[in-house]
């Protein structure tokens, strides 16, 4: 029964290991040039060609997170090829979004170097951050193959600096809480406070001082509504968007503050005077429609109202 399954398994293992043996014995691509921007530093180094990028990055000391090991299936090595790499492979359309393919990004354990190859390479929060942002990864996902017709890469934008009095601050935030249990929550939600969101580099900070992975700091900053990764307003303005409040005319209140503000909800005023949020209850249904500007509970809201608590807020 299982014979003809046992005959076909062993000639496509056969197979296989003869263009394996073909591809390293009868293909040479000669040397090729890698050159590498990552953090803000530069690197360039000459491989004999035929390895795959991650192998050559790894190989030349760049610290490439890649749980799979080579197999392309868990979609953290994410690169931007700016030029050389060939064309995407079907086997990467599953981790790389539409807008991550127009910007050049790869799985460096899918491009296999075959000419001079000039990359740029993300730091790991902004490789998570794109994935949650496209879902792109997700361990249920089982291979499918498209066709891809190549894209050209655009330029990076680079993350910003984070300056040194900044990181003085986390590092204070952090010595506060270090010896507490599960000093994660208090530590972000200080953070959140001392900024009024929650930078970029702090996560790498707090992964490092706290010796956890990066995930899992970033995990419960992205679970909870209380932490921002955007920076808010000075003022945030959450209004309740729940069943009694939206019954009492909340969504004519925002409306009415979008337009008053030119800002449209989850987005901060360019002064970054007020952020405009919704939530989907305060726990003040006998008020409503209700909103809370800071700390401040206001009720049984009207769209005349709006202009009147701006300014008022607008002078603190």
């Amino acid at each position: 029964m299982f014979l003809p399954v046992i005959i076909v398994a062993t000639i496509l293992l056969f197979i296989t290991v003869m263009l394996c043996i073909a591809d390293k014995l009868l293909v040479s691509y000669g040397d090729c040039k890698v050159s590498v921007e990552a953090e803000g530093e530069k690197k360039e180094f000459t491989i004999q060609g035929g390895s795959t990028l991650l192998s050559a990055l790894i190989g030349n000391g760049m610290s490439i997170p890649a749980s799979c090991a080579g197999r392309g299936s868990c979609g953290f090595c994410k690169v931007n090829v700016r030029s050389g790499g060939g064309e995407t492979l079907p086997t990467e359309e599953i981790f790389v979004s539409k807008e991550e393919q127009e910007t050049g990004t790869r799985l460096a354990c899918q491009v296999k170097i075959k000419n001079d190859v000039e990359l740029y390479v993300p730091d790991l929060l902004t490789t998570v951050k794109g994935m949650v942002k496209n879902a792109t990864f997700d361990t249920r996902l089982k291979w499918r193959f498209v066709r891809s017709e190549g894209t050209q890469p655009d330029a990076d934008v680079k993350p910003p600096k984070f300056p040194r009095k900044a990181k003085s601050e986390v590092l204070a935030i952090i010595d506060r809480h270090r010896d507490r249990p599960g000093a994660v929550m208090p530590i972000l939600s200080d953070i959140n406070e001392s900024f009024n969101h929650l930078p970029a580099p702090a996560f790498q900070i707090v992964s490092n001082e706290l010796s956890i992975p990066m995930s899992t700091v970033f995990r419960i900053a992205t679970f909870y509504n209380a932490f921002s990764l955007k920076p808010r307003g000075k003022h945030v303005i959450t209004i309740c968007l729940g069943t009694a409040c939206h019954v009492k005319g909340a969504g004519d209140i925002l409306e009415k503050f979008e337009q008053e503000l030119g800002i449209k909800e989850g987005e901060t005023t360019e002064d970054h005077l007020f952020t405009l949020a919704g939530v989907r209850c305060i726990g003040c249904c006998g008020l409503a429609p209700v909103l809370k500007i800071g700390d401040d509970v206001h009720g049984l809201m009207t769209k005349k109202r709006v202009p009147e608590l701006i300014e008022q807020y607008r002078g603190m």
